[in-house]
């Protein structure tokens, strides 16, 4: 009975996360180190990262490795950190043809990690809530903050950036009274507004 408890409680939290758990979710459940060196011998578990695991018989999902860098960035307290934002965000909307090879996620300014994947790139600064969106059970910034990020940023071809706008306006995914609505620095409108011009 107690295994079973194990499992269902596990599950809970794995279903909330696509199928993944991290290693202090399964202690937290019950499972210890050793209970879970079984599991993905056995095959019943799959190791992603270090540290993170997903269910084996789990339904497959669409951009799972989203999740896996998700759960890469909790703290502590087993609370993720990350938004996924800039290139990272205008591809989860399908917003243009930019393909970036890497990863882009915003993080607080006080997160810090000893090791850095290469194929990430973090952003440190404080995001307001209502920049942010769910997909694939994730936090994205919105296509309004992405297309302001990328253009702060310029990193990112402008053509590709002008590409994404012309396609999130036609998809309705910025609206017009978000646009009016939007706390951006001066700079920032300045930017947005000179490239709704050239959208036009």
């Amino acid at each position: 009975m107690l295994c079973k408890n194990y499992a269902k409680q596990l599950y809970e939290i794995a279903e909330s996360q696509n199928g993944y758990f991290t290693a202090k979710q399964a202690l937290a459940s019950g499972y210890s180190d050793r209970m879970q060196t079984y599991h993905v011998q056995n095959g019943d578990w799959i190791r992603e990262s270090r540290g993170i695991f997903k269910l084996a018989s789990y339904p497959p999902v669409q951009e799972p490795e989203l999740m896996v860098w998700y759960l890469w960035s909790c703290n502590r307290a087993e609370e993720p950190q990350a938004v996924f934002s800039h290139d990272t965000a205008l591809q989860i909307y399908s917003l243009s043809s930019w393909n970036s090879q890497n990863i882009h996620m915003t993080v607080p300014p006080s997160f810090r990690r000893m090791v850095v994947p290469d194929v990430l790139r973090l952003h440190h600064r404080h995001l307001d809530k209502k920049d942010i969106a769910i997909r694939h059970s994730v936090p994205v910034t919105k296509p309004l903050k992405t297309i302001v990020d990328l253009l702060i940023d310029g990193h990112t071809p402008r053509k590709y950036i002008k590409e994404g706008l012309e396609e999130a306006l036609d998809q309705n995914l910025i609206l017009p009274g978000e646009i009016a609505d939007a706390k951006l620095t001066e700079e920032e409108r300045t930017l947005f507004e000179d490239l709704m011009r050239k959208t036009a």
